[in-house]
């Protein structure tokens, strides 16, 4: 076990000096920097709070054209809520490749990428399958680009191109088999907070939109 540890530890370090390899001939020979490949598109700028707003207001159109039936019940404690997560946000560009093949990669500071999502129960899965089809049918008539995830029959959602200043993304309607449990949620691109926006210690954005819920569905 020890000598296969090794052993990967020397293969991680062969494919990482490869890597340093294959980077600095693409900067020699391929004129990286004046491409702007070197560094990297930069992030867009974007209010979190106004994205996450957004995000919410999408899964919220996605509900109304799924067709469920009123009254499913809200299950607040397995839904995704409003979150901001900074540690998938990562640099863009060859100069920092070699950190990203690092197992703990650097995130980028003051960047997130804004999630918001629901989960309800009370659908069967036949309940579930017609209303995904049904909303991917209306969806593409007002623009939206829907696919099939998987065989499961799950979903997902481009809008059509997003705003100038706003930041792009999807959403994702599944429904899970064994827990009953169906979710809709957005998540959007990572995106650079604006120069005002408070930060708490963890580096996060403050001042989250609170997620919002189709008035038609219990509460627990």
């Amino acid at each position: 076990m020890v000598n296969s540890v090794r052993r990967g530890g020397r293969g991680r370090g062969t494919a990482r000096a490869l890597a340093a390899f294959v980077v600095a001939g693409a900067v020699v020979f391929g004129g990286v920097r004046a491409t702007g490949a070197w560094e990297g598109d930069p992030f867009p700028g974007a209010d979190p709070a106004a994205t996450a707003k957004r995000l919410n207001d999408r899964t919220l159109a996605v509900y109304d054209v799924l067709g469920v039936p009123d009254g499913l019940m809200l299950d607040l404690r397995n839904s995704h809520g409003v979150q901001a997560d900074i540690y998938d946000c990562h640099g863009r560009g060859l100069v920092h490749f070699l950190d990203d093949l690092k197992d703990t990669a650097p995130h980028e500071p003051r960047t997130a990428a804004i999630s918001a999502g629901f989960t309800l129960t009370g659908l069967t899965h036949s309940q579930a399958a017609e209303a995904m089809e049904r909303a991917r049918r209306a969806l593409a008539g007002q623009g939206w680009t829907a696919w099939l995830r998987d065989l499961s029959g799950d979903i997902q959602l481009k809008p059509p191109s997003a705003r100038p200043g706003s930041v792009s993304g999807n959403v994702f309607v599944n429904f899970y088999d064994r827990s009953g449990f169906f979710t809709i949620a957005a998540y959007a691109e990572c995106a650079r907070y604006l120069d005002d926006i408070p930060v708490t210690s963890e580096g996060k954005p403050e001042h989250l939109a609170y997620l919002s819920v189709p008035a038609r569905v219990r509460r627990e």
